[in-house]
Protein backbone atom coordinates (compact mmCIF):
# COMPACT_ATOMS: atom_id res chain seq x y z
CA UNK A 1 0.00 0.00 0.00
CA UNK A 2 1.16 3.29 -1.02
CA UNK A 3 1.56 6.89 0.96
CA UNK A 4 2.41 4.98 4.37
CA UNK A 5 6.09 7.66 4.77
CA UNK A 6 3.58 10.56 4.12
CA UNK A 7 0.71 9.50 6.51
CA UNK A 8 3.43 8.57 9.17
CA UNK A 9 4.99 12.78 8.03
CA UNK A 10 1.44 13.97 8.72
CA UNK A 11 1.07 11.92 12.13
CA UNK A 12 4.71 13.46 13.01
CA UNK A 13 3.91 17.30 12.22
CA UNK A 14 0.26 16.85 14.07
CA UNK A 15 -0.06 17.56 17.73
CA UNK A 16 -3.75 17.56 18.01
CA UNK A 17 -5.48 14.38 16.51
CA UNK A 18 -8.60 13.53 16.55
CA UNK A 19 -9.87 9.75 15.60
CA UNK A 20 -13.16 9.27 14.25
CA UNK A 21 -14.19 5.57 13.95
CA UNK A 22 -17.39 3.38 12.80
CA UNK A 23 -18.92 1.00 15.60
CA UNK A 24 -17.81 -2.26 14.12
CA UNK A 25 -15.37 -4.29 16.71
CA UNK A 26 -13.07 -4.21 14.17
CA UNK A 27 -12.92 -0.41 14.22
CA UNK A 28 -13.28 0.07 17.60
CA UNK A 29 -10.34 -2.38 18.79
CA UNK A 30 -7.96 -1.09 15.81
CA UNK A 31 -9.22 3.07 16.68
CA UNK A 32 -8.26 2.27 20.51
CA UNK A 33 -4.47 0.41 19.73
CA UNK A 34 -4.26 3.82 17.35
CA UNK A 35 -5.24 6.14 20.61
CA UNK A 36 -2.74 4.33 22.99
CA UNK A 37 -0.15 4.47 20.45
CA UNK A 38 -0.48 8.16 19.56
CA UNK A 39 -0.17 9.14 23.48
CA UNK A 40 2.64 6.93 23.60
CA UNK A 41 4.09 9.50 21.43
CA UNK A 42 3.02 12.34 23.12
CA UNK A 43 0.03 13.59 20.86
CA UNK A 44 -3.03 15.47 22.29
CA UNK A 45 -5.93 12.71 21.40
CA UNK A 46 -9.12 13.11 21.19
CA UNK A 47 -11.34 9.88 20.67
CA UNK A 48 -14.97 10.19 18.79
CA UNK A 49 -17.17 7.26 19.16
CA UNK A 50 -20.51 6.34 19.91
CA UNK A 51 -20.65 3.32 22.21
CA UNK A 52 -23.62 2.02 23.52
CA UNK A 53 -25.24 2.71 26.69
CA UNK A 54 -22.86 1.88 29.28
CA UNK A 55 -19.72 2.06 27.24
CA UNK A 56 -17.91 -0.46 24.79
CA UNK A 57 -19.43 -3.65 24.01
CA UNK A 58 -19.43 -6.17 26.54
CA UNK A 59 -16.45 -8.47 24.56
CA UNK A 60 -14.23 -5.18 23.93
CA UNK A 61 -13.98 -3.77 27.59
CA UNK A 62 -11.00 -5.60 28.35
CA UNK A 63 -9.61 -3.14 26.29
CA UNK A 64 -10.25 -0.28 27.98
CA UNK A 65 -11.47 -0.55 31.65
CA UNK A 66 -12.48 3.16 31.25
CA UNK A 67 -14.09 5.21 28.79
CA UNK A 68 -12.98 8.33 30.30
CA UNK A 69 -10.75 9.69 27.65
CA UNK A 70 -13.25 9.48 25.27
CA UNK A 71 -14.11 13.41 23.79
CA UNK A 72 -17.41 14.85 23.52
CA UNK A 73 -17.66 18.41 22.56
CA UNK A 74 -17.71 20.56 25.64
CA UNK A 75 -17.96 24.65 24.20
CA UNK A 76 -21.83 25.47 23.35
CA UNK A 77 -22.82 27.96 21.63
CA UNK A 78 -26.45 29.12 21.39
CA UNK A 79 -27.12 31.85 18.41
CA UNK A 80 -29.53 34.27 17.90
CA UNK A 81 -29.27 36.61 14.55
CA UNK A 82 -29.28 40.06 15.28
CA UNK A 83 -31.96 41.13 13.13
CA UNK A 84 -34.17 39.10 15.46
CA UNK A 85 -33.59 40.73 18.21
CA UNK A 86 -31.74 42.66 20.04
CA UNK A 87 -29.86 41.57 23.16
CA UNK A 88 -29.58 44.04 25.99
CA UNK A 89 -28.99 42.23 29.06
CA UNK A 90 -27.82 38.32 29.78
CA UNK A 91 -27.75 36.39 33.42
CA UNK A 92 -28.69 32.74 34.36
CA UNK A 93 -29.46 31.13 37.63
CA UNK A 94 -28.36 27.73 38.64
CA UNK A 95 -29.32 24.93 41.24
CA UNK A 96 -28.60 21.41 41.44
CA UNK A 97 -31.71 20.90 39.10
CA UNK A 98 -31.42 23.29 36.44
CA UNK A 99 -29.08 26.06 34.60
CA UNK A 100 -31.20 28.79 32.96
CA UNK A 101 -29.82 31.32 30.49
CA UNK A 102 -32.18 34.50 30.70
CA UNK A 103 -32.06 37.18 27.75
CA UNK A 104 -33.15 40.69 28.00
CA UNK A 105 -34.70 41.80 24.75
CA UNK A 106 -33.74 45.57 23.90
CA UNK A 107 -36.36 45.35 20.71
CA UNK A 108 -37.69 42.02 18.82
CA UNK A 109 -39.04 39.25 19.61
CA UNK A 110 -37.45 35.48 19.31
CA UNK A 111 -39.20 32.02 18.68
CA UNK A 112 -37.69 28.89 19.21
CA UNK A 113 -37.01 28.33 15.17
CA UNK A 114 -34.86 31.84 15.63
CA UNK A 115 -32.45 29.78 18.34
CA UNK A 116 -29.58 27.45 17.21
CA UNK A 117 -27.39 25.33 19.02
CA UNK A 118 -23.52 24.51 17.78
CA UNK A 119 -20.28 23.47 19.28
CA UNK A 120 -17.09 25.05 18.86
CA UNK A 121 -14.17 23.50 18.99
CA UNK A 122 -10.17 24.45 17.93
CA UNK A 123 -9.80 23.22 14.61
CA UNK A 124 -8.02 19.66 14.93
CA UNK A 125 -4.20 19.51 13.15
CA UNK A 126 -5.20 15.84 11.95
CA UNK A 127 -8.19 13.64 12.18
CA UNK A 128 -7.57 9.98 11.43
CA UNK A 129 -10.97 8.11 10.50
CA UNK A 130 -11.09 4.30 10.91
CA UNK A 131 -13.68 2.20 8.91
CA UNK A 132 -15.52 4.97 7.73
CA UNK A 133 -16.66 4.64 4.20
CA UNK A 134 -18.04 7.89 3.42
CA UNK A 135 -17.34 11.23 5.98
CA UNK A 136 -19.79 13.14 5.50
CA UNK A 137 -22.51 10.93 5.67
CA UNK A 138 -20.88 9.78 9.15
CA UNK A 139 -21.01 12.98 10.03
CA UNK A 140 -24.12 14.05 8.77
CA UNK A 141 -26.39 13.62 11.85
CA UNK A 142 -24.08 15.27 14.17
CA UNK A 143 -22.68 18.38 12.30
CA UNK A 144 -24.60 20.19 15.29
CA UNK A 145 -22.07 18.53 18.13
CA UNK A 146 -18.37 18.14 15.64
CA UNK A 147 -19.00 20.61 12.73
CA UNK A 148 -15.64 21.78 13.96
CA UNK A 149 -14.38 18.74 12.23
CA UNK A 150 -15.21 19.84 8.81
CA UNK A 151 -12.26 21.51 6.59
CA UNK A 152 -9.78 19.69 8.60
CA UNK A 153 -6.70 17.41 7.33
CA UNK A 154 -7.71 13.85 6.87
CA UNK A 155 -6.14 10.69 6.95
CA UNK A 156 -8.42 7.66 5.78
CA UNK A 157 -7.68 4.04 7.04
CA UNK A 158 -10.34 1.84 6.18
CA UNK A 159 -10.52 -1.80 4.22
CA UNK A 160 -13.94 -1.54 2.61
CA UNK A 161 -14.07 -1.93 -1.43
CA UNK A 162 -16.81 1.00 -1.10
CA UNK A 163 -14.26 3.95 0.28
CA UNK A 164 -15.08 7.02 -0.84
CA UNK A 165 -11.28 8.16 -0.71
CA UNK A 166 -12.10 11.06 0.96
CA UNK A 167 -8.88 11.74 2.69
CA UNK A 168 -5.52 14.01 2.09
CA UNK A 169 -4.09 10.55 2.23
CA UNK A 170 -6.24 7.52 1.84
CA UNK A 171 -4.63 3.99 3.07
CA UNK A 172 -7.19 2.11 2.02
CA UNK A 173 -6.93 -1.90 1.13
CA UNK A 174 -8.77 -5.03 1.45
CA UNK A 175 -6.92 -5.86 4.38
CA UNK A 176 -7.32 -6.01 7.74
CA UNK A 177 -7.59 -2.49 9.54
CA UNK A 178 -5.54 -3.57 12.41
CA UNK A 179 -2.79 -4.73 9.61
CA UNK A 180 -2.93 -1.19 7.81
CA UNK A 181 -2.29 0.50 11.74
CA UNK A 182 0.41 -1.77 12.73
CA UNK A 183 2.29 -0.94 9.25
CA UNK A 184 1.57 2.78 10.44
CA UNK A 185 3.22 2.77 13.70
CA UNK A 186 5.76 0.24 13.35
CA UNK A 187 8.34 2.27 12.49
CA UNK A 188 7.91 3.42 16.36
CA UNK A 189 8.67 0.27 18.47
CA UNK A 190 8.62 2.18 22.08
CA UNK A 191 5.12 3.49 21.73
CA UNK A 192 3.61 0.37 20.27
CA UNK A 193 3.37 -0.89 23.77
CA UNK A 194 1.04 -4.26 25.63
CA UNK A 195 -2.42 -2.09 25.61
CA UNK A 196 -1.88 -1.03 21.52
CA UNK A 197 -0.75 -4.80 20.59
CA UNK A 198 -3.92 -6.94 22.75
CA UNK A 199 -6.16 -4.16 20.63
CA UNK A 200 -4.21 -4.55 17.13
CA UNK A 201 -4.64 -8.65 17.91
CA UNK A 202 -8.21 -8.03 19.23
CA UNK A 203 -9.18 -6.53 15.93
CA UNK A 204 -6.98 -9.17 13.83
CA UNK A 205 -9.09 -12.00 15.51
CA UNK A 206 -12.06 -10.61 14.92
CA UNK A 207 -11.51 -9.78 11.57
CA UNK A 208 -10.26 -13.01 10.77
CA UNK A 209 -12.63 -14.84 12.90
CA UNK A 210 -9.97 -16.14 15.38
CA UNK A 211 -8.03 -16.99 12.48
CA UNK A 212 -10.19 -19.56 10.22
CA UNK A 213 -10.83 -17.10 7.09
CA UNK A 214 -8.52 -14.05 5.63
CA UNK A 215 -5.30 -15.52 6.40
CA UNK A 216 -2.41 -14.98 4.87
CA UNK A 217 1.32 -14.91 5.86
CA UNK A 218 1.57 -11.11 6.43
CA UNK A 219 -1.26 -12.10 9.32
CA UNK A 220 0.40 -15.00 11.19
CA UNK A 221 3.66 -12.60 11.33
CA UNK A 222 1.88 -9.76 12.57
CA UNK A 223 0.35 -12.34 15.14
CA UNK A 224 3.40 -13.58 16.20
CA UNK A 225 4.95 -10.11 17.03
CA UNK A 226 1.72 -8.47 18.93
CA UNK A 227 2.28 -11.26 21.30
CA UNK A 228 5.75 -10.87 21.70
CA UNK A 229 4.68 -7.53 22.35
CA UNK A 230 2.64 -8.81 25.18
CA UNK A 231 -0.92 -9.21 23.54
CA UNK A 232 -2.12 -12.66 25.32
CA UNK A 233 -4.55 -14.45 22.42
CA UNK A 234 -5.86 -16.46 25.10
CA UNK A 235 -7.07 -13.54 26.85
CA UNK A 236 -8.74 -11.86 23.75
CA UNK A 237 -10.30 -15.44 22.81
CA UNK A 238 -11.63 -15.35 26.24
CA UNK A 239 -13.69 -11.84 26.28
CA UNK A 240 -14.53 -12.31 22.75
CA UNK A 241 -16.47 -15.63 22.65
CA UNK A 242 -15.32 -16.16 19.05
CA UNK A 243 -15.21 -20.45 18.81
Amino acid sequence: MENFIEAKQLISDSKNIYLVCSETSEAVSSVLALFYTLKNLGKNVNLIMDPPAGGLPENLKFLSPSLDFISYPKNLVISIPDSVAKISQIYYEKNDQTFKIHLGLASGNVKKDNVSFYYAEAKPDLIITVGIKDYLGALDEKLDSFGFLLDSTILNIDNSKDNKNFGKINLVGEIPLSEIIFNLTESNPPASGKESATCLLTSLVVYTENFKKNITAEVFQMASNLMKAGADLKEINNNLKII
